[in-house]
């Protein structure tokens, strides 16, 4: 199926998933995207340059799933393993037709201007040390702060002194002229971020997307959620894989069954908000943690919904922990409230997670999880007609559940 969508939209949406990983501080990506676009403009680059900038300060941390890497980042000026996300971020990118010529810039985003190899051209090293400059800013505000004058000073003393080291001197005299202006300072605060990134968005129009190209960019982020915890990795693909299977066996229409896909790698974007600490933690949680775990649902769809044509998505996904009887989470839906789609996604969810392997337990054999989703069906938490279509299939919903491999996914 075609979408009409505008791509600078999805991106600003699910740029804000990486942005989660901050937990409370969620504009990183979009600060360093707005002040590489104004250096850009400083140095009279065209408007194409300067679209491809912001896409790429937007998406520059989309190798981080760690709160804790993201901890590093954005409190030390420079870090020893910093490369490491500027490889999976490439690695990442390179796999998506839209954003594969991005990747370049993104590996080398953190290179210091004089260690750069020589067969690295002048392009990528401007566009790569750009972004490294302004993501350092970022990172200084975070320590020093920005709230008056002599901040501001601290902050441009710091980036002049690694000027022909770390930074290429002809971005630092861009930056410090540019930052000049009071207004550069105030447009990193929300509101005017916002504003000034919605005009940017509007400017871009929509354009007919294939399924295809939505599927390659929901992978990606489905990568960066499942890179989050070596507990759960390639969980999103294989509940996608199983949960468009049911749902052709439940006989949808095809773009239900698209929907439902994009739904199910989407499912858990939220989840990078939740800290690592929680994710991880051995043991049952606390009533805070709990809270902060059963709000990623609800956080997927504020970050979906933003998109306009993925309203049925963000519905969907943000329901894959809602239950028949309202005991569910986030909204406590029941019955008639909640969609075939996201009947179908609770059921691949769930199904999914009892027959992975988890470090404090073996993934149960087909018959062992049926078991279990059948009582929650008999308890009217899950809807019966699609276990039952599970039960029919039982072995080849097992085969879809299995784990996929997602490093197998060559460049679309």
């Amino acid at each position: 199926m075609i979408y009409p969508l505008n791509l600078r939209e999805v991106s600003y949406a699910l740029s804000e998933a990486l942005d989660y990983v901050g937990i409370d501080d969620t504009m990183h990506g979009k600060r360093v995207a707005f002040m590489s676009a104004e250096v850009a403009k400083k140095l009279g680059w065209n408007q194409s340059q300067i679209d491809d900038i912001i896409m790429m300060g937007m998406l520059h941390d989309c190798g981080v799933s760690s709160t804790d890497v993201h901890t590093h980042l954005v409190t030390e000026l420079d870090w020893d393993n910093s490369q490491v996300h500027c490889i999976r971020g490439a690695s990442l990118l390179e796999k998506v037709d839209i954003y594969c010529d991005y990747a370049p810039i993104i590996l080398y985003h953190h290179t210091h201007w004089d260690q750069f190899d020589p067969g690295v051209d002048t392009e990528t090293k401007i566009y790569a040390n750009l972004i490294y400059l302004t993501d350092r800013v970022d990172a200084l505000r975070v320590q020093i702060g920005d709230a008056n004058t002599r901040e501001r000073h601290e902050i441009e003393a710091i980036i002049r002194k690694y000027s022909g080291s770390m930074f290429s001197p002809a971005l630092v005299e861009a930056f410090l002229e540019t930052s000049l202006s009071d207004s550069f300072w105030f447009y990193l605060e929300p509101e005017a971020l916002n504003d000034y990134f919605s005009e940017w968005i509007e400017s871009g129009g929509s354009e007919n997307v294939p399924f295809e190209t939505l599927k390659n960019v929901a992978m990606m982020f489905a990568d960066v959620v499942d890179a989050k915890s070596t507990f759960t990795s390639s969980h999103t693909y294989a509940v996608a894989s199983l949960a468009r299977y049911i749902a052709e066996l439940y006989g949808l229409p095809q773009q239900t069954q698209e929907k439902i896909e994009l739904s199910a790698f989407f499912h858990d974007l939220g989840k990078l908000r939740v800290a690592d600490a929680i994710l991880h933690k051995n043991g049952p949680l606390d009533d805070e943690e709990r809270l902060q775990m059963n709000r990623h649902g609800f956080d997927s769809h504020m970050i979906l919904r933003k998109i306009k044509g993925f309203h049925e998505i963000a519905k969907i996904a943000s329901m894959h922990h809602e239950t028949l009887d309202a005991q569910g989470y986030p909204y406590h839906l029941g019955g008639d409230q909640i969609p075939i789609e996201a009947r179908i996604l609770t059921v691949a969810d769930i199904f999914q997670a009892l027959v992975q392997d988890r470090p404090y337990r073996s993934g149960l054999n087909s018959d062992n999880a049926y078991q279990i989703l059948q009582k929650m069906g008999e308890e009217g938490k899950l809807d019966l007609s699609v276990l039952t279509l599970l039960h029919t299939h039982l072995q080849e919903c097992y085969a879809h559940a299995l784990p996929q491999n997602a490093d197998s996914r060559k460049p679309a």
